[in-house]
């Protein structure tokens, strides 16, 4: 494997483990892979701190179960990433379960040898 499929690899685990952290509202996991300084922007154009999602998950504004990447795709530029494609989302926190389809992209900086989520933007994608 060479440099550049490990870093992708290395992404992918991390955008993998992000997926978890907000399926499960597991606020370590958050805490392990997203930025201090990260920007969430959801789908309905809401623009928040992580401070600000973390509180959403705890307090079940934000409930999601399983989340999969559809199509898409990382790029690495230097010590910054940018992951983009669809993903399916299931929403718990707005009446029954159902999934969002939405695309996303995912802004990575590298931290100190360490991976994190810088920004998080979606939009509703169409079915």
């Amino acid at each position: 494997m060479n440099k550049q499929e490990e870093l992708l690899n290395i992404i992918g685990q991390r955008e993998q483990r992000l997926y978890d952290g907000l399926g499960t509202s597991n606020a370590d996991i958050l805490n392990e892979v997203v930025s201090e300084d990260a920007i969430y922007i959801h789908s309905q154009g809401v623009a928040e701190s992580k401070e600000d999602n973390l509180t959403g998950q705890r307090d079940g504004l934000f409930r999601h179960g399983k989340i999969v990447r559809r199509s898409g795709g990382t790029v690495v530029h230097g010590d910054m990433a940018v992951t983009s494609g669809l993903i399916d989302m299931i929403d718990l926190a707005h009446g029954p379960a159902h999934t969002l389809h939405l695309e996303q992209t995912l802004i990575w900086v590298n931290e100190q040898g360490t991976w994190r989520l810088l920004l998080r933007q979606a939009t509703r994608a169409r079915d």
